[in-house]
């Protein structure tokens, strides 16, 4: 119960009693649960709000019960990894507190991207989404060398093991085998979440001189979110 309620204060602005935890890393095996109930919230509005509204609510509400966490983390993505200089200076820059053109570009993309996509998408797959994203980034700071120093990524990476992937990754596939049959194929997408993380975690721990931080953690749940819509509104076509 404590690393599930480390996993909802850290990815989540829904209040709890969590406290300082020792072994924070091992709150990583719940992210896809906190991704479910995010996924739950927005799959309802879209059930139950008026088609013209239920977009930009959806958005909204996305936005709000993660705290930005993760577009924050996207946002420094963007500014750190398309600077043209070296991987020293892009870790300086992604730790910069000021907004940079490429930070304002890419969040005004994602979600121009995310309103457009979630009325072209079932309301199950919304529930899957926020699902992937979490997943993405456990793979993701699983497989790969964390370079971003002392900060919060580093803090709740103590305690992570292969054990929490293989809780996570057995609950998001358990979430996709119970809602195969409402998604028929379309579930699938599921499959190349860890090949996405792996992807973009590798050519990010590059740009970064050999790992990643706690900000490309937030850009790989934020880019995962938006590709898997795509993909569902893609096969929904």
């Amino acid at each position: 119960m404590r690393d599930l309620l480390a996993a909802l204060s850290f990815l989540t602005v829904l209040p709890t009693t969590s406290r300082k935890h020792a072994a924070a890393g091992r709150s990583f095996g719940w992210f896809p649960l906190v991704g479910l109930l995010v996924g739950t919230v927005l799959m309802s509005i879209q059930v139950l709000v008026p088609p013209a509204l239920a977009p930009l609510l959806i958005l909204a509400a996305w936005v709000i019960l993660t705290g930005g966490l993760h577009l924050d983390g996207f946002a420094d993505t963007c500014d750190g990894l398309l600077a043209t200089t070296t991987p020293e200076r892009r870790r300086e820059i992604m730790k910069d507190p000021r907004t940079g053109t490429w930070a304002v570009v890419g969040v005004a993309l994602l979600l121009i991207a995310k309103l457009y996509l979630i009325p072209q998408t079932a309301p199950i797959m919304l529930l899957l989404a926020p699902v992937a994203g979490r997943w993405a980034m456990v793979v993701a700071a699983v497989a790969l060398p964390y370079v971003g120093g002392d900060g919060l990524g580093a803090y709740f990476r103590q305690g992570l093991t292969r054990w929490q992937l293989a809780h996570a990754s057995l609950f998001a596939l358990g979430v996709v085998a119970v809602a195969a049959e409402a998604t028929q194929y379309h579930s699938l997408l599921m499959v190349g979440v860890p090949l996405l993380a792996l992807m973009f975690g590798g050519w990010a721990a590059q740009r970064l001189g050999g790992g990643l931080t706690g900000d490309v953690y937030g850009a790989t749940c934020e880019l995962t979110e938006v590709l898997f819509l795509l993909g569902a509104a893609w096969l929904a076509a």
